[in-house]
This record gives C-alpha cells, structure tokens and sequence, in this order.
C-alpha cells in the first residue's frame, strides 16, 4: 500500500525493509508496484530498527514511516470504518427496515492494530452499541495479553503462519485506542483459520491468506459459543474485515487443505493403544463406524507388547459437539480394549508425532524435544542448524518437514550431556529461529520415548 500511495504522488521509490522470514510472493508483489525491497534481519524488530536507521542516516533523503503505529495510518484505516457504516446503512433502506436498524459486531484481524484501531475509533462514533471485535491466532495473541496486562507486552518472534499479522509489540497510540475502544479479542487455532480460508473459497471462490481470513474464523468461533436465536429469527448482523488478502503462496495450500477439516471440527486425531492381536485393525475400523477412517498410521515395534496406532476419523453425526464425538469414539474402542486419546488440539502430534510412530527406545539421558519453524529463504536453514549442533550436540531424532513456503517444520531431539544446558541454550537463542520445547509434552512423553 505504502508502494502504490508513493507511485500515484509522483514520489520517489520507497525503500520497504523486510525480515528474511517474509514470503517471497509479497516481496515480488511490492517490487513490482515500484518500490525497493530491502531484506534485513530474521526479526520484524531488527527489521524495523534497520528502516530507521536508514531514514536517520540519509540526511532527510528518506522519512520513516511506521507500518501502524502512526495517527495518519490509523485515520487512512479508519476510512473501512466508515466504509462499513456506509454500507448497513444503505442494507437497511434497501430492505425497507425489515432487517435490523443496527450492526452486531465488526470483526477485524489484529496484528499491528491500526486497523481495528482506526475502525472502531470512526465506528464507535457513528454507531456506538457496535461492538469491535479482534481476531488473533491462539499462539500470537499480542492485543490480547496487552489489554489483560494493562500495557503494551513484547512477544516472541511470532509463528510464521498468520504472517500477514505478525507483530512482536504493538505502538503506544494504537494500544491506548484499542484499550479505550475495542470491546473483544477472539483468539482462534491455525486450524480454525484453516477452515476459515476454505470457507472463504467455496462461498466466493477467492482464495484468502490466512490473515485475510482470520476475522472469519473469529466471527464463526464468537457465534458457535452464543446461544443460537429461536427458529425464524435473526441472529445478528455482523461484518467481518478481510484484509492482507491477495498475497497467500500455492504451496501453503497443502496445510491448509490438510487441516481445515480439523478447524471446523469435523476430523478428529487419535493415539490409539491396542493389544499387538491379528485382526486387531479391522476390529478398530468396524468399532468407529459409522465414521469415516481418513488416516491410519502404525509401525510394528517388536520390543513392545502393545501396538502404537494414529488415527483420523471423520464424524458422521453433524449433532454432536465435538466433545460428544470425541466420548463417541473413545467409548466405542474401549469396548474393544483399546485406549484411545483424542489428539486434535496438540500441534506437535499433528505435525510430527503421528509420522513418527513406533520404534520407541525408552528414552535417552539428557534427551530435549524442540520444535522449529524454519525460515525457507533458501536451502541454509537446515544446513545452518546442523552446524550450530556441531560434534558437541548427538541428535537423537530429526523429522523435517515443509509444507511449502517459507517456512519448514522441524522437530528435533538432542542429547544435551549433562553440565551442558546453559550453553545448548544459547545456541538455540543464537539461532534465532522461533521454537518451543516439547520435553515435556505428554505426546512424547507417552508415545515417543
């Protein structure tokens, strides 16, 4: 946006300063309206720290310009405001008052804020019973933890899949506006996002990234937990904002596809533990029925007396909640002795463990479980990872995967001798990739080690 404003004033090229991390189709995409992409950091904060001090020292060349926290950005944002209020006004003089003379709700992605903060700063004027409601990812929730906190907290480097709305701090104009203003944060799972962006597609056939198409799957999540209105009346007008949405990579569509099913909940993931008997398969698909079996995944282990078994079922009864089909299932296999947990919400069970079944050593001395997101910006992350392991560091697992883009999935296991941990941990923040210690997750506790 900031390249195409200075293309229809006539400016000179802006200079964009962007993280290692950004997707490569955003990055094409602003080249071409003209600006001059600069690639700095793996961090948006090293990033933005490299803009200024690009702007300070051209001798009043370059002016920076900050991407949200600025009241000139805020008042543009502010303009979908009023856009909106525009437009339920004019719904409601075209149905002739038959529907609702008033807007529910207006769900917007977060992020850097200045969106929901310019829109609920023009909304609450012209319509303030309205409620603004932002939407972030589960795993990011910046807004969220600043407002319960009462002021403006520093994150990690955020997960990279809701790139689109990646922040690590937010300004200080847009937090006080969205504490004074904003009425909700609704915090949704990247697969509810998943679900959202297939959603998206099917009723318009235009494919949104996920940040596109975060504020729908806040609006379904609000809704599903709200007491649905008698037959024959309304529930509600609401508006989502869809913003960030034309810059989504075609390999990225693998995990989505993947996990929409998931998002909305009709796919649930189970471990399954299961006497090693003949038959003992079958005897597991008849017991779920009439559900649908997606996914089976096992691998015999001659060391140990019970089968390790993942699998995914569809549900068949569109009445149930998902914890009334999950009780479903794990009762239906009790009766035949075998011990089923329901895995759906465990990220690394999703991603790794269910890929990774059988073969269990009982566990190593100094054994650490850590999960990486690799930043794809060529074929140097991994090879960058292994180095820093050195011969100092035995790696005692490894399961690699890319689900296209800019991003890969590593989870990795690491023998970290004893004395060593103060030094293994500077190497991982030496890194400066984004990961999370799952020792103690009890997937791999249980089912791994």
């Amino acid at each position: 946006s900031l390249a195409i404003a200075a293309q229809r004033l006539g400016l000179d090229p802006p200079v964009i300063v962007m993280p290692e991390r950004t997707p490569a189709v955003r990055i094409e995409a602003i080249k071409r309206v003209g600006a001059k992409v600069h690639v700095y950091g793996q961090t948006l904060l090293e990033a933005q720290e490299e803009a200024e001090r690009l702007a300070k020292e051209s001798g009043g060349k370059l002016t920076f310009v900050a991407p949200h926290d600025d009241p000139r950005v805020i008042a543009g944002q502010a303009t979908a405001g009023l856009e909106v209020t525009r437009q339920i006004g004019a719904a409601v003089e075209a149905a002739g008052g038959s529907i609702s003379d008033h807007l529910d709700a207006i769900f917007v992605c977060t992020g850097g804020s200045s969106l929901i903060a310019g829109i609920a700063a023009s909304v609450k004027q012209i319509m303030p019973h309205t409620k603004v409601i932002g939407v972030e990812p589960e795993n990011n929730n910046l807004l969220q933890r600043s407002l319960l906190e009462g002021h403006r907290v520093v994150l990690p480097e955020p997960s990279h899949f809701v790139d689109g709305a990646a922040m690590q701090q937010l300004g200080p104009e847009v937090f006080r506006l969205c504490n004074e203003l904003v009425d909700d944060i609704v915090t949704v799972s990247d697969d509810e996002i998943c679900a959202a962006v297939r959603d998206c597609f099917e009723d318009t056939r235009a494919m949104l990234e996920p940040a596109g198409a975060i504020s729908v799957a806040g609006l379904k999540k609000w809704l599903a937990s709200r007491h649905k209105a008698p037959e024959g009346q309304s529930n509600g007008n609401y508006v989502v904002i869809s913003s960030d949405a034309s810059n989504i990579e075609f390999d990225i569509l693998r995990f989505i596809a993947e996990r929409a099913s998931m998002g909305e909940h009709k796919e649930r993931l189970f471990v399954l533990e299961s006497p090693e008997k003949s038959g003992a398969f079958f005897r597991m698909y008849q017991a779920v029925q009439p559900r649908a079996v997606t996914e089976f995944i096992y691998r015999f282990c001659p060391t140990d007396e019970k089968a390790l078994v993942y699998m995914c079922v569809l549900q068949a009864d569109a009445t149930l909640t998902p914890e009334q089909e999950t009780q479903g299932v794990v009762d239906a296999l009790k009766a035949i002795d075998v011990k089923a947990t329901d895995v759906t919400a465990n990220e690394m069970a999703k991603t790794h463990a269910r890929y990774l079944a059988g073969g269990r050593h009982g566990g190593v001395a100094g054994e650490r479980v850590l999960r990486f997101e690799f930043p794809e910006t060529g074929s140097g992350a991994l090879r960058k990872f292994l180095t820093a392991l050195g011969q100092e560091w035995f790696v005692t697992l490894l399961h690699y995967r890319n689900h296209g883009g800019q991003v890969g999935k590593v989870l990795a296991g690491i023998k970290v001798p004893e004395g060593k941990e103060q030094a293994f941990d500077s190497m991982l923040n030496d890194l400066g990739y984004t990961f999370h210690d799952e020792t103690s997750n009890p997937i791999f506790v249980e089912y791994m080690r």
